[in-house]
């Protein structure tokens, strides 16, 4: 137990400290050794660190993830992108699109691959606008999060507990849509108020111009049909990982020109990352150090319904900023299946852990995808995010624990 629990330890503080100086070990690598130590040190046998592996999140990852590369070879993200930033007359109008855009697109294509996709065009328009672009990007990135938090394919974490909870599809939207639209609201509120100065209401003049971006129309209509059936099964409750795996191979057949070029767009990464995650958690529930983690961790699940998911919002929000969100949310993998009324518990860690991604710049990978695009344009310091971070994470994360305190 004390061997599981050091390596834990360890291996968290190597995926939380990542801005240490000589310290060049990423996320994933920090949870690959984690998983190895976890085996070297008989915590795991070989077999039960395999067995560990939740390979239902790890194929449901993957096959969201190839579905949406074909979806960017065939130019449609630039195409949507361009047309809908290209409609702005005014910075707020401009501010309103972004986060629209941003928060729409994200519930659908998860939201770290918008932010890669969108903060270039953001950047290319402040430029030639003469805009400031800090604004514009805090509200890419904060969008994103939060309209990622209404979907099981909004993010990783959110896909996660879709796997784990068998909450279905249309079950998670019904009961946190309210929660992301009054969070986008929330978003435009708070990045306009306090950059009321460099949002002017002047006209621009000439309106932003984008080239249109040209479509590959037989790969994007193959795409787009695969969407909307991988969308239509899972609205059937049709087991996510099979819907996944299933609309990326039928795609791959459809568009099997550029299955390279689709496959190099996957996170690679991300997926070791998790695989890594199952086996540290793994390691720690063999031991027997979750057994007694769990005791300690029910007496705060005796009050009433709105103690109960404030407790658990305020716990995954500090830990989902220390070392990740992803992270956060395999602390309760093992935990929340023993409590009662655990489908309540389950969406108020999708929502809090997403939420609280907007908290600082390193909250989530959304944002440092934004913020390290725009390294070499605009720096936006860790103090002067948190001005804006820190208002919106506390009325969204609000909103939510009312939201799903009213819901039965």
């Amino acid at each position: 137990m004390l061997t599981a629990l050091l390596i834990f330890i360890g291996s968290y503080a190597l995926i939380a400290f990542q801005s240490l100086p000589r310290l060049h070990i990423t996320r994933p690598a920090g949870a690959l050794l984690g998983a190895v130590a976890m085996v070297v040190f008989g915590v795991l046998t070989p077999g039960e660190a395999y067995r560990a592996v939740d390979w239902n999140t790890i194929v449901f990852l993957l096959g969201a993830m190839i579905i949406v590369a074909y979806l960017e070879i065939s130019g449609f993200f630039a195409w949507l992108r361009a047309a809908v930033l290209r409609r702005a007359k005014t910075p707020r109008q401009l501010l309103a699109l972004v986060v629209a855009c941003a928060g729409t697109m994200s519930a659908v294509f998860m939201n770290d691959t918008v932010c890669l996709l969108l903060a270039p065009v953001v950047l290319r328009l402040t430029e030639d606008l003469k805009l400031p672009p800090v604004p514009f990007l805090i509200a890419l990135a904060a969008s994103s999060n939060v309209g990622s938090a209404c979907t099981i394919i909004g993010n990783p974490q959110n896909m996660l507990i879709a796997v784990h909870s068998g909450i279905s599809f249309t079950s998670f939207v019904a009961a946190l849509w309210p929660v992301s639209l009054a969070g986008l609201v929330v978003v435009y509120a708070a990045v306009r108020w306090l950059y009321r100065r460099d949002l002017s209401g002047r006209q621009f003049d000439p309106a932003p111009t984008l080239n249109p971006p040209r479509i590959r129309s037989g790969m994007f209509i193959a795409a787009a049909a695969t969407v909307a059936l991988f969308l239509f099964l899972l609205i059937l409750d049709y087991p996510p990982p099979l819907a996944a795996a299933g609309c990326a191979a039928l795609l791959i057949l459809a568009g099997a020109r550029r299955p390279r070029a689709a496959l190099q767009k996957v996170d690679w990464e991300l997926l070791l990352f998790f695989a890594g995650l199952f086996v540290i958690t793994g390691g720690v529930e063999q031991s027997g150090l979750m057994r007694g983690v769990f005791g300690h961790f029910q007496q705060f699940f005796t009050g009433p319904k709105l103690e109960r998911l404030a407790w658990l919002s305020e716990f995954t929000a500090a830990v989902s900023n220390l070392a990740s969100n992803v992270p956060a949310v395999m602390l309760f993998l093992k935990l929340i299946p023993r409590l009662d009324e655990p489908r309540t518990y389950w969406l108020a860690l999708a929502m809090s852990s997403t939420l609280a991604g907007n908290l600082t710049v390193i909250g989530s990978v959304a944002n440092i995808i934004v913020f390290e695009r725009a390294r070499g344009t605009v720096a936006v310091g860790f103090r002067e995010y948190l001005r804006v971070g820190f208002f919106i994470t506390v009325a969204t994360m609000l909103i939510g624990i009312g939201v799903l305190a009213l819901q039965r």
